[in-house]
């Protein structure tokens, strides 16, 4: 009885102290293809929380990143807004861990059944800024 009592004691205080920060974001941006711009509608964009190791292509099966929202490209011009919000555990008592979002593009623009552009680096620009570097540097998606 005492072990049990123990573990769920500790499970209690584990859970009780740890807190996580919630950030939100706006968004917006433009793809481009430059071969035909066209080739931009339809594609999908989605918003992610890194919760793996950045640069890396191991992803961390524990704590896989986290999808926080999509849209569809509806026009040529390749224009999209997005938004969403994301919570990431701190570790750390007092020091917030930020979410690290990104972007991640399944397109048409170099092949017919389409495929996935993962746009880095992380970036870290909350509510109520709005996030627009691609709109002036646009997401280039051809290869």
């Amino acid at each position: 009885m005492l072990p049990i009592l123990s573990t769920v004691l500790t499970i209690f205080v584990i859970t009780t102290t740890v807190t996580a920060s919630t950030e939100c974001v706006w968004a917006t941006g433009k793809i481009a293809c430059l071969k035909n711009q066209t080739l931009v509608v339809g594609a999908t964009v989605e918003l992610f929380d890194l919760d793996s190791p950045q640069n890396s292509r191991i992803k961390n099966p524990l704590d896989p990143d986290d999808k926080v929202a999509f849209t569809t490209v509806e026009d040529s011009d390749g224009i999209f807004s997005i938004e969403g919000c994301a919570s990431d555990v701190d570790w750390i008592p007092g020091i917030k861990n930020l979410p690290e979002m990104y972007f991640r593009v399944f397109h048409y623009c170099n092949k017919p059944q389409g495929e996935y552009k993962t746009v880095l680096p992380i970036w870290r620009v909350f509510v109520p800024k709005t996030y627009d570097k691609h709109i002036n540097d646009p997401i280039i998606l051809d290869d």
